[in-house]
């Protein structure tokens, strides 16, 4: 049987699946955490001639990686069993049917192919059925382990499991985690004061069909996978001038369409650079809410973009560097003269 079409297409399966192979194969052995590992990689640069380059070496400031935590369970082999099924399932395919004449135990091979699928079905409905990439048992001594090592102004960068993405999105429908298969990070917040109530510590973001917030406290953080980065030199920033722009932030794109779907497309970004209050925007994705928070508090990061073409991704946050400026002082901040008595 040596129909052309049909073995112009088992061979391009073939060759697909062997690339497919062998990329996830070096991505599970070798590349799992390699900086900027991630389909749109190449998206994550930073400008060479960003701020930090116009600064002196005193006011260059970067983030560092300290806390790494994983709240949600990996689940390598059934990657590598589903990838096997798959590539059995081809190759077998293209000895069957593929070829001007049948091998010659072709009722194994037969067998075979009808293995390795049922094989990659059965472990692609265990994968989307939620049974792998639940979340972690933590104990409350080792999770207390882990908040009492955050600090106000940690950016927490957010990392998913590849099949609770895989999960959430094919059988679930949310498209807000597509940036999880695509980024080396899908979400980031930065841990702020609630200024409701002073000394507790949650999560400044923002997210789609909220827009900036802060509804979840670092405990929220107990059920994900997540990297803390800190800003070194953070007592430069300007502690009166962060909690303005997260009321700033909040009365302006605190609701349902305060997310920037432009800016999540890369088609457009809200002025990231705001010196006073009236010109805040009022749309944000949660990695430009945080470098527009750290601006207004006194530090200009190199992955703050233009107002074009261009999108502003949490690894780029979190791997750029940036300049330490000194803030204009808030209306009304300033001490009042002193006059001498009569």
């Amino acid at each position: 049987m040596g129909n052309p079409l049909l073995k112009t297409l088992l061979k391009t399966l073939l060759f697909i699946v062997v690339l497919v192979l062998a990329y996830e194969v070096a991505h599970l052995l070798w590349l799992g955490q390699s900086d900027g590992w991630s389909s749109l990689s190449w998206v994550e640069g930073v400008s060479d001639d960003g701020p930090s380059t116009k600064a002196r070496d005193e006011d260059v400031g970067r983030f560092e990686k300290v806390i790494s935590f994983d709240g949600e369970t990996s689940s390598p082999l059934l990657d590598l069993l589903i990838l096997s099924s798959v590539a059995l399932a081809v190759v077998s395919a293209w000895l069957l049917w593929g070829r001007a004449y049948p091998p010659r135990r072709s009722g194994r091979w037969r067998k075979v192919f009808a293995g390795s699928l049922a094989a990659f079905v059965g472990a692609t409905i265990l994968g989307l059925s939620g049974v792998f990439g639940q979340s972690k048992e933590t104990g409350d001594a080792e999770w207390r382990f882990f908040t009492d090592r955050l600090e106000v102004g940690d950016v927490i960068a957010y990392r998913k499991e590849k099949w609770n993405a895989r999960r959430q999105l094919f059988a679930e429908g949310k498209l807000s985690v597509i940036g999880y298969r695509l980024f080396k990070y899908g979400h980031l917040a930065i841990v702020v004061e609630d200024p409701d109530k002073p000394g507790r510590k949650v999560l400044f973001t923002s997210a789609g069909g909220k827009g900036v917030n802060l509804d979840e406290g670092i405990d929220s953080l107990r059920t994900y996978n997540w990297d803390a980065y800190r800003l070194d030199k953070w007592d430069r920033i300007d502690p009166e001038r962060i909690r303005e722009g997260i009321r700033l932030c909040r009365e302006k794109s605190g609701h349902f369409f305060g997310y920037d779907f432009t800016g999540m497309l890369a088609l457009w970004n809200e002025d990231l650079k705001p010196e006073e209050g009236s010109e805040f925007g009022s749309e944000y994705i949660c990695s430009t809410a945080v470098v527009t928070l750290l601006y207004y508090g006194g530090f200009e990061s190199d992955a703050a973009p233009r107002r074009e073409l261009d999108l502003v991704t949490p690894f780029q946050v979190v791997r750029a560097k940036g300049r330490f400026v000194v803030p204009p002082e808030l209306p009304g901040s300033e001490e009042p003269e002193e006059t001498e008595a009569p």
